[in-house]
């Protein structure tokens, strides 16, 4: 989905919940569009700031919450202590997340093992699997070179 295309469904999923296309939610939708960041509502809010002034991180927040309500933005965790969310246009295939525990860096992966576990899941138990959350956390290469030394 194009940033356009992304504010153009958002400006929509806001009106149709009887909200207002305001200036601070343009921003917000802006920055959320054209990051390639994963960015938690913190980020959000001090990029926004740094725009408007006057934005507040009640209106971050709502926001957000017609976004994924309306499912035009994925909210994953980075690390499953943190219990902090991110936030990002909802990707076009499904993929998951490794985060180096050290320099914070986040690297996106697909793989072909989670096809392979909903079948699995299927079979055994027979549930369908609508949504898959994977997390993982540890050293990225780079790190881990500095430490191996």
């Amino acid at each position: 989905m194009t940033q356009v295309e992304f504010i153009t469904q958002a400006e929509r999923a806001i009106a149709a919940e009887g909200g207002r296309m305001t200036a601070a939610r343009r921003v917000i939708l802006g920055i959320i569009a054209g990051s390639h960041d994963h960015l938690t509502a913190e980020d959000i809010y001090a990029r926004a700031r740094r725009q408007d002034r006057s934005i507040n991180p009640s209106t971050v927040y709502r926001t957000l919450t017609v976004l994924k309500r309306h499912n035009l933005i994925a909210a994953h965790y980075d690390d499953q202590d943190t219990h902090r969310e991110i936030f990002e246009p909802k990707p076009s295939s499904e993929h998951y997340h490794f985060t180096c525990s050290r320099c914070g860096a986040v690297i996106e992966f697909e793989s072909a093992h989670v096809p392979a576990l909903r079948q699995q899941l299927a079979d055994e138990f027979g549930v369908e699997v609508e949504r898959a959350c994977l997390c993982l956390t540890g050293l990225c290469g780079k790190c881990r070179s500095e430490v191996g030394q």
